[in-house]
């Protein structure tokens, strides 16, 4: 399993770190109890090199019951746990470790645990707000590294109010979509910055859709090929501008050498049904196609509208199962 860059004032050992429940966390009784991982993904954003969110740990609100803290701890009598463990002590909340997370290398069917089998009562869960550093993030582009703001992060968090259920004696793990190209604003000003307003999507129940693509679409005019993923079958192929017609995900076209084409791809953690699967050139590198830019009033209009010239075609997915569709 992959695990996050963990850091605190520069370089800390994973091996050195445990995830320790705090407040309400730190009496859980032991009957009627379940298991609860996070983790997160994310889709392609072809501009960036990275794009990195800093996390300190995670709110967890059962239906019945008080909300639940979890930070990032080092366990001065537990030295060498890998992969970091939960326990039930005392946790220094005003000075917690960092787990950074760069979004970009959790594309293609790849995740990073946040929250790793913690003890929670058995039922439903009404929310899950995930607690971000005083420093939310860095956004590293050609011209070089900026910081990444979130309005109130630090103070708020980002809050998923998406119920599911935690089974008695079992386990559940979410799946958290950052979505960077959704998310990403570059605002303009008299300095440019960037801001990340999450277009987060949580599911507990997924499969996956994966397949092989031509190496004739890829050629060298084609920048950022990509996997558009909509919802429902028949949808009609759209760019992301925001409304009801934007993808609800997308996946990067990578080599596979594997592959009888030499190219591949993999659309994970999509939940049981009907979708319309279209490829494209250029994904994330146009202003409708990427970042949510806020352009200057004097911008000059540009046709930044996607190539869907080739068929769509619909996939189906079931809990648990991959289906297979080529290009």
């Amino acid at each position: 399993m992959k695990y996050p860059n963990f850091r605190k004032s520069g370089a800390v050992s994973l091996a050195s770190l445990l995830l320790a429940a705090c407040g309400g966390g730190s009496d859980i009784d032991p009957s009627g109890t379940g298991r609860l991982s996070v983790s997160i993904t994310d889709a392609p954003l072809h501009e960036a090199q990275s794009v990195t969110v800093n996390f300190i740990g995670a709110e967890v609100k059962p239906a019945d019951g008080a909300r639940l803290q979890f930070f990032f701890c080092e366990d001065p009598d537990n030295p060498g746990i890998d992969p970091p463990v939960v326990q039930d002590s005392e946790c220094d909340t005003s000075d917690p470790e960092v787990v950074s997370i760069d979004l970009l290398q959790q594309t293609g069917g790849a995740s990073a645990p946040l929250l790793d089998g913690v003890v929670v009562p058995a039922g439903r869960v009404n929310w899950i707000r995930l607690k971000l550093d005083d420093n939310p993030g860095e956004i590293v582009l050609s011209n070089g590294a900026h910081p990444l703001t979130i309005p109130s992060g630090s103070q708020t968090g980002l809050k998923l109010v998406r119920g599911f259920d935690v089974p008695e004696d079992g386990e559940v793990r979410v799946v958290i979509d950052f979505d960077a190209r959704k998310s990403i604003v570059e605002v303009h000003g008299p300095m440019v910055s960037y801001k990340l307003k999450p277009a987060l999507r949580l599911v507990t129940q997924f499969g996956a859709v994966e397949g092989e693509v031509d190496a004739a679409l890829l050629d060298p005019t084609c920048l950022g090929p990509s996997i558009y993923v909509f919802s429902g079958a028949g949808a009609a192929p759209d760019d992301i501008d925001g409304d009801a017609g934007d993808p609800l995900t997308s996946t990067p076209v990578v080599a596979d050498p594997g592959s009888s084409t030499g190219f591949g791809y993999r659309a994970a953690f999509l939940e049981p049904g009907d979708y319309t699967l279209a490829f494209v050139c250029a994904g994330g590198v146009s202003p409708d196609g990427g970042m949510s830019f806020d352009e200057p009033a004097d911008a000059p209009e540009q046709d930044d509208s996607l190539d869907f010239t080739l068929a769509a075609q619909t996939a189906t997915v079931v809990a648990g199962q991959t289906d297979r569709v080529d290009f």
